[in-house]
């Protein structure tokens, strides 16, 4: 587990660094965890995506996006269309082994259109090396057209066949993974947003009561179940918690930054007694509000009262 973990924080740097460069097309890759991490891969992801639309527009050449062709691939034929050898990434691209490959006729993985058209390309005496496209067949995999170039060796019957390979990204198994995977990111990415918004409002709203849950559940749209459990997920406390703990951090920096007399603080971070407010004020820090050393030269000069 801990060598897996120092996976993903390599993975994460990469995504970060590919980002740092502008690069907004690359994702990672979600995991079946539910941990701080698997919550910090869903928040990259969401961010470069949301810096992608927002920087991207449409017609602009973005340099970093991912080439379609990832290999130069070839085939080695003989005169009856036979495969005789081939590159290793062929093996593959069309999700077969070595083995079933060798001596396996072309055919057999082009459609007969294909077939038909590399024979009259040959029938023809058209001068060599030609181009021609081919759509292959892969195994499990839907047909995938792909530019070959189709040439002959010196003294040899063989005939060379070169092609740059696709990623394999059309098999039928793999798109409903990757679309049940998509939609899994889609509502991870839903529920981002939503306690992003909470989040947001919590901050803008330290100085006056909490709503309830289910007062903050009908401000957001959603149920009680759903705010409680995202909140937790993402920030790992609970909504109260979290607010209680923001207003607390924002009194210390004005105790400590600022003149404003005690009490006026502890009602403008949302507590009306201001015993209650030192109590929760030390339980949280250790020691009491007025333990603090003040700032002489703070933001006012007023005194406590």
């Amino acid at each position: 587990m801990k060598a897996y973990n120092e996976d993903r924080i390599v993975t994460i740097h990469q995504m970060l660094f590919e980002m740092a460069r502008g690069n907004f097309n690359s994702s990672i890759p979600l995991s079946s965890y539910d941990d701080k991490l698997e919550t910090l891969v869903v928040l990259i992801n969401m961010v470069a995506e949301e810096m992608k639309e927002s920087i991207f527009q449409v017609g602009y050449v973005n340099n970093h996006r991912t080439l379609q062709f990832i290999a130069q691939s070839t085939f080695i034929l003989d005169a009856s269309f036979y495969i005789k050898s081939f590159t290793p990434e062929i093996a593959y691209f069309l999700g077969y082994s070595e083995s079933e490959l060798i001596d396996l006729p072309l055919p057999g993985i082009i459609t007969t259109a294909s077939s038909e058209q590399l024979q009259d390309v040959l029938d023809t005496n058209v001068s060599l090396p030609a181009t021609i496209a081919l759509d292959f067949t892969p195994k499990e995999h839907l047909p995938v057209s792909v530019s070959c170039t189709i040439g002959r060796l010196v003294n040899s019957s063989e005939i060379i066949l070169n092609l740059v390979t696709p990623p394999r990204q059309d098999s039928y198994y793999p798109l409903m993974y990757r679309n049940e995977n998509e939609k899994h990111n889609k509502t991870r990415k839903e529920d981002a947003l939503l306690i992003q918004k909470l989040y947001d409002y919590i901050l803008a709203h330290l100085e006056e009561p909490l709503p309830s849950l289910k007062v903050l559940s009908c401000e957001f749209g959603t149920n009680e179940h759903k705010l409680k459990d995202g909140f937790r997920h993402f920030f790992k406390t609970s909504i109260y918690q979290f607010y209680n703990d923001e207003r607390l951090k924002r009194a210390y920096f004005m105790i400590e930054h600022t003149t404003i007399p005690l009490k006026n603080i502890s009602v403008m971070n949302g507590f009306n007694d201001y015993p209650n407010f030192s109590k929760s004020f030390k339980k949280r820090f250790g020691f009491s509000p007025y333990e603090i050393k003040r700032n002489e030269t703070g933001f006012t000069s007023s005194s406590e009262g």
